[in-house]
């Protein structure tokens, strides 16, 4: 599953000017940065037009699902995107994605790449390796890099692990960095609203449950207050944004809170930040 989406990414300001997106009817201009914020690392998305209204517009009742093919016609006649056929879907490539994102981590697509593209990948393979492919990135960014054109061949580097590079923050270790287990792929990214949601709920009661006086091992199921049930309808909300979480992710995490001593650590919040750490998504912060 996608991974990362609407996390990090840059709408070019130069499509002000464009004389490509100035040709464009109104309900292309407004469907064309919604496909940009829901692509995935390499700037793809399904092109099925059923995923597409689901995913990038739902509750834009003025662009309906038979408008679609026509509006992805008009974005493929203006350069902007390119609609192809892999063995098993159709997908579609942001043609001007590379020009202008600056992404710190790009995980492999789900979709095959279109005839002539070439994808940058840099991703955590294991928990000691880094793998980058055509990487562009500047010397002066990261040690972990291969030539900006380089051909299609891997380069693996270490991994450091959080307390080496020195950005301990009083967390739970990663997953990747604790070598507890290895990195997720794409397709363990779980992008269902009520799986992620009864994962939580269902953490909550147990890791954050009230413990017996007479029977210190045994915990009896805590219910969450209503304040928490909000926070934990805005961490999913959070979650399904930014692309997805293993589901597993989601367990370890409320255990490695639920193990903290101080009492503020158990909560939604913490849980949060340690997911948002594994992640390597950043928090959203209010204007």
């Amino acid at each position: 599953m996608r991974r990362a989406i609407a996390r990090g990414r840059v709408f070019p300001q130069s499509y002000s000017t464009d004389r490509r997106f100035s040709r464009l009817s109104i309900m292309a201009i407004a469907l064309y940065p919604l496909m940009w914020a829901n692509a995935d690392d390499q700037g793809r998305l399904g092109g099925d037009p059923d995923e597409i209204k689901y995913t990038c517009c739902p509750n834009i009742d003025h662009i309906t699902k038979s408008d679609i093919p026509a509006l992805l016609t008009e974005l493929s006649e203006n350069h902007l995107i390119v609609s192809y056929k892999t063995s098993k879907t159709e997908a579609i490539q942001m043609l001007d994605w590379w020009e202008v994102q600056r992404l710190q981590w790009a995980w492999p697509s789900e979709y095959p790449a279109a005839d002539g593209w070439k994808d940058h990948l840099r991703y955590k393979k294991n928990a000691k390796e880094v793998l980058t492919l055509n990487w562009p990135v500047s010397p002066e960014d990261s040690p972990e890099r291969s030539p900006e054109n380089s051909a299609f061949s891997p380069l693996t580097t270490p991994f450091e692990k959080e307390e080496e590079r020195g950005r301990g923050r009083g967390r739970g270790k990663s997953p990747e960095a604790s070598g507890e287990k290895p990195a997720p792929s794409p397709s363990d990214f779980c992008t269902d609203r009520n799986k992620i949601s009864a994962q939580i709920l269902e953490q909550f009661r147990y890791c954050f449950g009230h413990v017996k006086a007479k029977e210190p091992r045994k915990n009896i199921p805590r219910e969450p207050a209503a304040k928490e049930l909000a926070q934990m309808r805005d961490l999913t909300e959070e979650l399904l944004a930014g692309g997805g979480v293993p589901l597993d992710f989601v367990k370890q995490a409320f255990r490695e809170a639920g193990s903290q001593e101080e009492k503020s650590k158990k909560s939604i919040s913490y849980v949060a930040a340690i997911l948002r750490e594994w992640l390597d998504r950043p928090r959203e912060r209010s204007p």
